[in-house]
């Protein structure tokens, strides 16, 4: 046990938490796996995940991969970007974050696994030792109490010419990112049979059903309006959903 006294019963640093962007997301189902990993491939697979989804978003905009702070632990992915003042690149950064996390999310969805989380802007502060701050509590609150199904719900202003692009908005008015929009083309038949796959094997799992019924809903949905894309996306049909909850 460390005693102190004196001075040394006082703080030697002066740390201040900042304003950030702040990501956090949560792997749905996957703690069992993890126990499971006795080769450590879901390991690996996570670490590939990760860095797959930064390189390919990252673009030209940061010099330092040490600029977006990333900390995985068990289950649970946190992602931050510090803002400046007045920051001028406060767009760019925003849409390097929403870039990453989409990608990790439709990355886990190609693996077979749903993952929900929150994105919010806020005061946030970390070391070696420390993660902090109002903004990742609000975060871990967000996806723990509201987020409910595979979503990514988005607490932050977004300028209009890019909200229409990056967001969506649910049944209960919460604004989540829109993953499928910077999806690849040939994803789209991925992510059909491993949702429908998912079905089948959740079909009597009232807690994981929901959810995935949820994603299949926004699979379908996402699309209708896109200008983005002229390549017909296929859809899931009703006869599908119902021949895989029969099965």
């Amino acid at each position: 046990m460390t005693l102190r006294c004196g001075e040394c019963s006082y703080p030697q640093t002066n740390y201040k938490a900042t304003r950030y962007l702040i990501a956090y997301l949560d792997i749905l189902g996957i703690k069992q796996i993890i126990c499971n990993d006795d080769d450590f491939s879901f390991l690996n697979h996570l670490n590939m995940f990760m860095e797959d989804a930064i390189s390919e978003a990252g673009g030209g905009l940061f010099k330092h991969k040490e600029e977006i702070f990333v900390k995985i632990f068990s289950d649970n992915i946190l992602l931050a970007i510090e803002l400046k003042e007045n920051d001028e690149q406060r767009d760019s950064k925003i849409a390097v974050l929403f870039n990453i996390v989409a990608n990790i999310y439709n990355e886990i969805l190609r693996y077979g696994y749903l993952m929900r989380g929150a994105i919010v802007e806020g005061e946030f502060f970390h070391n070696n030792i420390i993660v902090y701050g109002k903004g990742l509590v609000e975060a871990v609150q967000l996806e723990e109490n509201k987020a409910g199904v595979p979503r990514i719900l988005v607490r932050i202003k977004v300028s209009e010419p890019n909200s229409y692009f990056y967001l969506m908005q649910d049944n209960d008015n919460e604004l989540f990112l829109n993953v499928f929009q910077i999806c690849d083309t040939f994803d789209y038949v991925t992510f059909k049979y491993n949702l429908l796959e998912m079905l089948k094997k959740y079909k009597n799992d009232e807690s994981v059903k929901p959810k995935i019924m949820w994603t299949i809903n926004y699979y379908n949905t996402s699309f209708q309006n896109s200008i983005f894309y002229s390549l017909e996306r296929p859809r899931i049909t009703k006869e599908e959903i119902n021949e895989a909850i029969q099965d």
